[in-house]
């Protein structure tokens, strides 16, 4: 509150005015008085406003401030990736140029990719790296038939770093290892609680047969990648040793549940008779929707991973 204004043309008590004389005192002079009188409004209304505050404290209800909300802005991890299923052919997914071949992408590509689609994404509270931050060391791979350049053993590398070198050991499209870490552990988007050591250890599905325990000799970011890759030139290089084979026609099932029933399809070519070989299911028609409990996404999502990422597969 602002301090009361003074009036101006107050009345001015003078010596000769109704001050009272007494004896032995002095009369008041008219300056004295206007001090006086203005100590005393001063005084009057400062005593009325307290009592105004000790009313108010009496009869108004108490209120007690709320809890401070942080309603800033929170993690919102990366941006959802919806797989785009149109045109999908289950005998057809994609072609084996797409599949097999030299890299097309170099590391600073791939890690950029990455980042890209990582975009947003919060280490987990256990301490597991966003896959854009994580960094890998990996064993050296000898040369094989299916890996003809093997790899060295190095540390400290990105994400990126690691695909290229597993493409070029085995020959393999960085973009195929791409899409199978996001088909089988969603690693590039995971973020926060549901990032997890385990989509790491695991991060190709390799070694790991539905309904029974994974292979422990090939636990590791590294080693699932360079054997899921060596894997599918096996496919290619041995075909007549695996039971889904380019051009012949073959039953594959719905689900893993026999109940849920099968069909026959005959595979177009080499790499799509791997990713039936690598993933033995087909989608159902309740898969390219909701899906129910017959369902399997596992080739449809490859597929639809692909096609929003980098076009047709074929």
């Amino acid at each position: 509150m602002s301090e009361p204004k003074r009036n101006s043309k107050a009345k001015t008590v003078t010596s000769a005015g109704s001050a009272t004389r007494g004896k032995g005192k002095r009369a008041i002079s008219s300056a004295s008085a206007e001090r006086f009188i203005s100590r005393y409004r001063l005084v009057s209304i400062f005593a009325l406003l307290t009592l105004s505050a000790l009313a108010g404290a009496l009869i108004l209800p108490k209120f007690t401030a709320p809890a401070q909300i942080d309603d800033g802005p929170t993690p919102a991890g990366p941006v959802k990736v919806t797989p785009d299923y149109s045109g999908f052919n289950a005998a057809n997914i994609i072609s084996d140029n797409k599949l097999y071949g030299a890299p097309n992408m170099n590391a600073e590509d791939i890690d950029n990719f990455i980042n890209k689609v990582n975009a947003g994404c919060v280490n987990s509270t256990d301490g597991t790296t966003c896959i854009s931050k994580a960094r890998f060391d990996a064993k050296g791979f000898d040369p094989t038939t299916a890996c003809p350049l093997g790899m060295n053993p190095a540390k400290n590398l990105t994400a990126g770093e690691v695909i290229y070198r597993v493409s070029v050991a085995c020959n393999i499209n960085p973009r195929v290892l791409l899409v199978l870490l996001q088909k089988e552990q969603g690693l590039l988007t995971a973020s926060g609680e549901k990032l997890t050591a385990s989509r790491y250890e695991w991060a190709a599905g390799y070694g790991c047969p539905d309904g029974q325990t994974c292979d422990s000799r090939y636990r590791g970011f590294v080693s699932q990648l360079y054997q899921a890759a060596a894997q599918l030139q096996k496919y290619r290089l041995n075909p007549s040793s695996y039971r889904v084979q380019a051009r012949k026609p073959v039953r594959i099932a719905y689900n893993p549940q026999a109940s849920c029933g099968s069909s026959i399809i005959t595979p177009a070519n080499t790499a799509t008779a791997a990713l039936y070989n690598y993933t033995p299911y087909q989608p159902n028609e309740a898969a390219k929707n909701d899906g129910d409990d017959c369902s399997s996404w596992g080739n449809l999502n490859f597929y639809g991973f692909w096609k929003v990422w980098f076009g047709s597969p074929h």
